[in-house]
């Protein structure tokens, strides 16, 4: 009789200690032959479609199912050894374990799979479950209706190598009803030391062949698989990593997924994006185009997002949901990363409708918003000062005085010599963004000992820029988080694709973070942004200043989002702008004046933009802050101008200065059919001033032209 009493290992903390009821209750167990039985899979791993996958099995033909056994809470276990079967084993990449069972009724499952090494000195004589290496995350399976017999593959979310013989586990974390007759299967050579199971750390690990409870007849049949060799031939397995979302974070209707693959395989096929509640994983969709520019500040590159894709859950349930990305390579291998996020498909934003981005405005002015989430319970309005000329003080730096490659630092650093400073524009940036920092008090950043030009070559090795001749958005993304964590952990990183002016404007100026800009075109390049001038040019471009490493001067270029994507000219070449990401001290804070708070929605969220605090021909930041039940917060911010110069009549939309049909005209086209606002801006519009703009202020003109009502409101 073999009762191993170990230490805690792999999963004990998992483990309840249950009463022993149940330790009789395996007494009770009893055999069934199988038959031909046929299995199916409860989950599916992906990584046995590679055609070099290797499935390690300890056991021969199934024979038996064991019943009355299998209660839940516990932890199986079986030793596997990839020379059994594979050839050329060792280094062997594990990436998924099954187990099979037999269920007499629908049941739910919750499970999850490890790796261990073998402890072959505890127990002399008797190799057992030594050391964690993988853990999977849990995966909460539905079993169909009884009768069923499935192998029960889960992938583990990081593959693991071993050099040798290791131990498989499968943990079954729920309780099972003993109706379900939940049972395991075996083959008919009870083999010692080879297949284990614990229910209670109190008995500890027993050997299932040679027992106090019940000998199975054969060994467990516990499977793993991997790739043999280590890779799996010349190409590297692919290794996730996901940028975007954040493991914790609360998101809101929509959240750009982004991922991308650290081995640098060249046979990398697509990545794939799912969601789960708990059951099966649902996918939200698979990405083939995982083109990224490498922004080398020389050579024309085409746009691109990597593995990327904007998910809108605005039509899911809200509440704490798993995110499962995989990225798979044309051999069929994969790795995928788990990432636990809350959802609130119905965020409280307060969206400002009246008055838009960029509108003339002649305060008083009633400010209103919409918001797609119910349990909004307040909504905040703040007012900032906009400048005409914004500068973040930057302090600029050119990409080639680093770079140096051969000893001589002031020679250029170019590429046609061998050198790297022309492919700096990565480094150099985020080196520009970091020095702000430290100039507005955030030292931990930039220490005093440091020059940007050291800051410059230590972000040059955390992007890869010499070894890909570049910088990838995804390692200036990593590369900056790394920075961050080693100094401080300070930094609050963000990124938006396609950004237009006013989002820009408004992550620079009203927010006051610190943007790099990644250009594609030629060259590809990044840009961080200084600041802005004026509201808008005379042929509707913007102007935005930035660092320009090429140069290393602050430069004035033109910004138009009049076309299918925003677009900045450098060197008199319209350039696309790809993404922009954002770098804010978690320790800032931003000044702002509250105009005022709205407590109930009840008669739609509006408030109103007093004339005083506000300047003619000034330039406004209005920001509408939401919290809803929850606590919850979210905002939405529009750039404006106060420009009360013109002086309208009340009632005249098309500026005549006479009040008549054809304004009653205007107003109907603008409401009812989208046409174009009055003159003025869409505020005019609320005629009857209950800071609605809908079918009862074309009522409300209605009776004023018949001289039932007093004159509209502007």
């Amino acid at each position: 009789m073999t009762v191993l009493r170990l230490p805690a290992a792999l999963g004990l903390a998992l483990i309840v200690s249950v009463s022993s009821p149940m330790a009789e209750g395996k007494r009770t167990a009893r055999l069934e032959r199988i038959g031909d039985a046929a299995p199916g899979e409860l989950l599916e791993a992906p990584t046995l479609a590679a055609a070099d996958t290797c499935i390690l099995v300890g056991h021969s033909d199934i024979v038996w199912r064991i019943d009355a056994w299998v209660t839940g809470q516990e932890l199986y276990k079986s030793l596997l050894d990839p020379a059994s079967g594979c050839t050329d084993p060792y280094p062997f990449m594990v990436t998924a374990v099954n187990m099979s069972m037999m269920f007499d009724a629908a049941t739910p499952l919750r499970v999850s799979v490890d790796i261990e090494d073998v402890d072959y000195t505890t127990v002399p004589g008797c190799p057992i479950p030594g050391v964690l290496l993988a853990i999977s995350a849990d995966y909460m399976l539905e079993v169909p209706a009884g009768g069923g017999y499935f192998d029960i593959w889960i992938p583990l979310d990081t593959p693991i190598i071993v050099d040798g013989p290791f131990f498989a586990g499968f943990y079954i974390a729920n309780p099972i009803d003993p109706a379900v007759n939940a049972a395991v299967v075996t083959d008919s050579l009870p083999i010692e030391c080879t297949t284990f199971n614990i229910w209670d750390e109190s008995i500890g690990w027993i050997d299932l062949v040679d027992n106090a409870y019940y000998n199975f007849p054969g060994r467990l049949v516990l499977e793993a698989s991997g790739i043999p060799g280590g890779t799996g031939g010349t190409a590297t397995a692919p290794q996730t990593a996901v940028l975007s979302p954040r493991a914790g974070d609360v998101l809101y209707a929509d959240v750009d997924l982004w991922c991308f693959d650290t081995s640098g395989s060249d046979a990398v096929d697509y990545a794939s994006f799912e969601y789960s509640t708990g059951g099966s994983f649902v996918e939200i969709t698979r990405d083939y185009d995982g083109y990224r520019p490498l922004r080398d500040g020389l050579s024309d590159q085409a746009s691109g997002s990597g593995f990327s894709y904007k998910w809108d859950f605005s039509s899911l349930t809200e509440g704490t949901y798993t995110l499962r990305t995989t990225i798979y390579d044309t051999l069929g291998r994969s790795s995928s990363v788990l990432t636990t996020v809350y959802l609130e498909p119905t965020p409280p934003i307060p969206v400002i409708t009246t008055p838009d981005n960029g509108e003339d405005i002649c305060p008083p002015l009633s400010v209103i918003m919409t918001c797609a989430d119910d349990n909004l319970s307040t909504v905040e309005m703040y007012r900032s000062e906009g400048r005409t000329e914004y500068s973040a003080g930057l302090t600029p730096m050119s990409q080639l005085i680093v770079g140096d490659a051969n000893g001589n630092p002031l020679d250029g650093n170019l590429a046609v010599n061998g050198e790297y400073g022309t492919y700096y524009s990565g480094p150099v940036a985020a080196t520009v963004a970091l020095q702000a920092w430290a100039d507005r008090g955030v030292t931990s950043l930039v220490s005093g000992s440091e020059t940007m030009e050291m800051v410059a070559e230590q972000l040059a090795v955390l992007f890869s820029t010499r070894a890909n001749t570049g910088t990838y958005d995804e390692d200036l993304y990593t590369g900056l988080a790394a920075y961050s964590a080693s100094h401080g952990d300070n930094l609050e990183l963000d990124f938006l694709r396609s950004p237009d002016y006013h989002s820009l404007r408004t992550w620079e100026e009203e927010e006051e973070r610190i943007v790099i800009l990644g250009l594609s075109g030629q060259p590809a390049l990044y840009l961080t942004v200084d600041g802005f001038r004026g509201p808008t040019e005379p042929d509707s471009t913007h102007v935005v200043s930035v660092a320009n490493p090429l140069t290393g001067t602050i430069q004035h270029l033109s910004w138009r989002d009049d076309t299918d994507y925003p677009e900045i000219a450098v060197n008199g070449t319209w350039q696309r702008v790809d993404v922009m990401i954002s770098l804010l001290a978690g320790s800032w804070t931003v000044e702002r004046t509250l105009v005022g708070i709205d407590f109930t929605g009840a008669d739609g969220w509006s408030l109103v933009l007093q004339q005083s605090g506000t300047n003619e021909d000034s330039l406004y930041f209005v920001r509408a802050v939401g919290r809803d039940a929850t606590s919850y917060r979210g905002a939405s911010t529009v750039l404006v101008r106060a420009n009360c110069t013109q002086v309208y009549v009340n009632g005249d939309y098309n500026d005549d200065r006479v009040t008549d049909i054809v304004d009653l005209i205007i107003l109907v086209d603008f409401i009812a059919r989208g046409g174009p606002p009055p003159t003025g801006g869409a505020a005019r519009a609320d005629a009857n001033c209950d800071h609605y703009i809908n079918i009862t202020d074309v009522v409300y003109y209605i009776n004023f032209l018949m001289e039932r009502a007093s004159p509209p409101c502007y």
